[in-house]
């Protein structure tokens, strides 16, 4: 019988086995299993930013634009109760002047209370903006804009020109247009009905009543009316703002570089 050299035995289990290279010879074979392969790691993507206000409001994040658009609402959140606060100043001192028979208890317990709660509703809204600016790491103990902190104006109305877009539009885009349009008509029947008729309603109301036609309590549902108009145009504006720069971020670009159909003056 034909036997192999030992030598030849050796290399043939060298070759063999591969990587096992301290193997005796008669020691057991091991054989290593090959080596698992490496997940693929894709760099995150980036994070949208909120385009529901409530949640835009209760936190904006750290994107210098949406800290700029979240310190414009907070601003003109904060002229809209100085306003009214100075509105109901007027009516207090017309209270103080005018006859006991003029103006009824409850109705001076009424004048009071929107009082406090207007008082109350400026003291929140800087605690908030100091809060938020705790937050960032920037003092501002007498309550004012920084420097660089001042918001940009409006991003300007009209219609956005889609054939100017580059590319098919992907589903999220159509939906961010689609939410723009419907913001464009609420903003532009508020601004050209509402706002004018709740301030016409006010005047008429506070004539009125220095005449002795209406009660203080018709000239304060009247205020209440124009508040809640002010208001609801202040959050369509910011919202809209937030529609434009997720829009932005979806194509790419600024919301400055986005096509308009149109150039009105800045809102």
């Amino acid at each position: 019988m034909f036997h192999f050299p030992r030598a030849f035995l050796v290399v043939l289990a060298l070759l063999l086995t591969g990587p096992a290279r301290a193997v005796e010879p008669g020691s057991p074979l091991r054989i290593q299993p090959p080596p698992r392969p490496r997940p693929v790691v894709t760099p995150p993507a980036s994070r949208p930013r909120p385009v529901e206000l409530a949640r835009f409001l209760e936190s904006p994040g750290r994107d210098e634009a949406s800290v700029r658009l979240w310190l414009r609402f907070n601003r003109e959140a904060q002229g809209i109760a100085q306003g009214t606060r100075d509105f109901l100043d007027t009516l207090g001192r017309f209270n103080a002047q005018a006859p006991q028979e003029v103006l009824l208890a409850h109705e001076h317990v009424r004048l009071d209370a929107e009082l406090i709660a207007t008082n109350h509703e400026l003291v929140a809204l800087a605690e908030a903006r100091k809060l938020l600016l705790d937050e960032l790491g920037r003092s501002d103990p007498d309550n004012a804009l920084l420097d660089g902190e001042r918001p940009p104006p409006w991003s300007p109305d009209g219609t956005l020109e889609r054939d100017a877009l580059v590319g098919p539009l992907s589903p999220a885009v159509d939906r961010l247009l689609a939410r723009l349009a419907s913001v464009d008509r609420l903003l532009a029947s508020l601004e050209e009905q509402l706002l004018p008729a709740a301030e016409e309603s006010l005047g008429s109301a506070l004539i009125s009543l220095s005449s002795g036609e209406a009660s203080l309590l018709e000239v304060l549902e009247g205020l209440r009316f124009l508040n809640r108009q002010q208001r609801a145009h202040l959050e369509l504006r910011t919202q809209r703002e937030l529609l434009l720069l997720e829009l932005a971020r979806q194509l790419g670009c600024s919301v400055e570089q986005l096509p308009w159909a149109s150039a009105p003056p800045q809102g």
